[in-house]
């Protein structure tokens, strides 16, 4: 059987055999064998042993053990394949807000691929069909669809000198209807201000599992608030430290310098 997941145009595929375990340990002939009485031939070279109930012993054991355990492969196999799929695909950009050299904050933007299940967040049969959704329905779409990301800090991941930095709550926080699209705004603050001169800064938006896949929608990423220093950028890179998708698969992050 296969595994299988989309990663942007590409389709990766992992393949995984199981065997039916009755024939591999038996084959036709032994289970013959096993049956026919004793000092009978099933073939040349076949003589049956007087110990033939050992073998149907052990034979039903290989039967309900080791078949049992293959079927507990399979069905695990079966469950990592229904989570091999992405379930949401989004494109994101990013700008970096910063102070000075300071990163403070990253504005976002989330591009949710058309066909967004509504159903599981609410009651939309008299929304707009385009623009930005009013104070009720963003508070809707807040509470039952985005805040239940905190856990993982919105997917949006800060690193200075290899070592995570903590997010505070998102701020400014909207959703609108664009071109069939349904597009979340919203401000990541820092815990604290990281000094983008004095450590090694990087950052980048994805989910470490199946669930969601975020692709870049603008190149490079992310871009620098005004006002910064003339010094600092952003350069793009393949992050090779955090392997998401099972380790199957390295995000796309960028790396800030000033």
């Amino acid at each position: 059987m296969s595994v299988s997941f989309l990663k942007g145009n590409r389709h990766y595929v992992r393949y995984m055999r199981v065997c039916p375990v009755w024939t591999a340990l038996t084959g036709p002939k032994a289970r013959a064998d096993a049956t026919a009485p004793a000092g009978t031939f099933n073939g040349p070279g076949s003589r049956v042993s007087t110990n033939s109930s050992m073998k149907s012993l052990l034979l039903r054991w290989f039967h309900r053990y080791l078949l049992s355990a293959c079927c507990a492969l399979l069905l695990g196999a079966l469950t990592a394949s229904a989570q091999a799929h992405p379930h949401v695909w989004i494109n994101y950009s990013m700008v970096a807000q910063t102070q000075g050299t300071l990163l403070v904050a990253v504005q976002e933007t989330w591009i949710f691929s058309k066909g967004f299940p509504f159903s599981m967040v609410g009651d939309f049969s008299s929304m707009p069909k385009s623009g930005p959704l009013n104070a009720s329905y963003t508070a809707t779409f807040k509470a039952q669809a985005f805040s239940s990301l905190k856990g993982a800090d919105y997917f949006t991941h800060v690193f200075a000198d290899g070592k995570a930095v903590a997010m505070g709550e998102p701020r400014d926080f909207s959703v609108g209807i664009e071109d069939g699209h349904v597009v979340y705004r919203f401000l990541m603050p820092l815990g604290k201000p990281v000094d983008v001169k004095r450590a090694r800064v990087t950052l980048g938006v994805w989910d470490d599992t199946f669930f969601v896949d975020f692709e870049n929608a603008a190149q490079p990423m992310p871009r620098l608030s005004a006002g910064k220093p003339d010094t600092c950028q952003a350069v793009p890179f393949e992050d090779h430290d955090h392997p998401i998708f099972g380790g199957t698969l390295f995000p796309q992050a960028s790396r800030l310098s000033c």
